[in-house]
């Protein structure tokens, strides 16, 4: 009872006194400091806009649009040189492979599988994409209506001679791709289910208006091909090499700090968050950085510093070159197109000038 007394007695004393604390109220300072975070987010905000309207426009798109055919064109060449390196690379074993740029193939296996959403098999990696036709005049074309994934961060591939880990990220992927077209019928159940959720419905056959569900994936327990390098983990660094990935990193993890009451300080803190806002939304595009904290004598296969070829297939090696192949043509085909085709409107609309 006196412990309880006392305790009372304290809570009382404790409210009186919260009771007697003064309340703090904003002075001239605080309103002059709301003030300049205000005016340095709105700063920071037409910086930004008038940054992307200075590089993205009606004059320079043109110019992005040769760059992105450039970038093409070179991909396809980087996926003939990887469709080369899988043909003449011999298949070492897992329990032997020396150090390097080594060629793998066996079955993948993984802890955390999850299952495909239409064909419902575990996998190591899936995506789905639902499309739906539209016929409007402006925006007639295929459009997506949605996008999941899901991929392992390691795997193992066993062969007859043993278990190697794999850290899969940065790794190109090929996978076995399956379509369903409402032209054809009904997917299965699930394809139904998934395409509820996004709240639309299946579309009958003979409509105008036709669906399909794209699932592609690479299975668990099935064939797996890796290439990539060989290397024990103590040779992975622990920090990014890239530059970007550095760069978004220190943004991600910076938090903003108002330092002082001056207005330095304010646009200082705004351009922090607004960095951090830009990180955040971009890391999808950059896989985030994490090792496998494993021996660090374990030989590990990655993606390696020295832009090696680095391929995880669900195919076995034949398909793999086809699909290879496939992807050089496309992008050199295409790459080659677009940089034309910008060069010819820009010769056009030059030549319109002049007249």
């Amino acid at each position: 009872m006196d412990f309880v007394r006392a305790s009372g007695v304290t809570c009382m004393k404790q409210a009186v006194d919260a009771r007697n604390l003064p309340r703090y109220r904003l002075g001239p300072r605080d309103w002059l400091q709301l003030a300049y975070l205000g005016v340095a987010v709105l700063l920071v905000g037409f910086l930004g806009l008038f940054a992307f309207a200075l590089v993205f426009n009606e004059v320079t798109i043109l110019g992005w649009l040769f760059v992105a055919g450039v970038f093409a064109f070179r991909h396809g060449f980087i996926e003939y040189r990887n469709r080369l390196a899988v043909s003449g690379t011999a298949t070492a074993k897992a329990s032997s492979a020396a150090i390097g740029l080594r060629e793998l193939s066996g079955r993948g296996h993984a802890d955390q599988t999850s299952p495909a959403p239409v064909s419902e098999t575990p996998c190591l990696f899936w995506s789905v994409d639902v499309h739906q036709w539209q016929r409007r005049s402006k925006r007639r074309g295929w459009h997506n209506k949605l996008h999941k994934a899901f991929g392992v961060e390691t795997l193992e591939l066993e062969d007859d001679s043993g278990r190697v880990l794999v850290w899969t990220r940065g790794a190109e992927l090929v996978s076995v791709k399956q379509v369903w077209r409402s032209e054809d019928g009904n997917p299965p159940e699930a394809g139904l289910r998934l395409v509820a959720a996004t709240g639309l419905q299946w579309p009958e056959p003979s409509s105008g208006y036709p669906m399909k569900i794209t699932e592609e994936r690479i299975l668990s327990g099935a064939p797996l091909y890796v290439m990539g390098t060989l290397a024990e983990r103590r040779q992975i660094p622990e920090r990014p090499t890239s530059f970007l990935t550095r760069l978004l990193h220190g943004w991600a993890s910076t938090a903003p700090r108002l330092d002082d009451q001056s207005f330095s300080a304010a646009f200082r803190f705004a351009s922090q968050g607004a960095r951090r806002w830009l990180a955040r939304d971009l890391q999808p595009l950059v896989p985030r950085w994490s090792p496998p904290e494993v021996d660090p004598h374990r030989v590990v296969v990655w993606k390696g510093d020295q832009r090696r070829p680095f391929i995880i297939a669900g195919l076995v090696e034949r398909e793999a070159l086809g699909a290879l192949s496939r992807r050089a043509w496309l992008y050199i085909l295409g790459g080659g197109g677009l940089m034309a085709g910008t060069l010819l409107v820009t010769v056009w609309k030059l030549t319109d000038v002049i007249r």
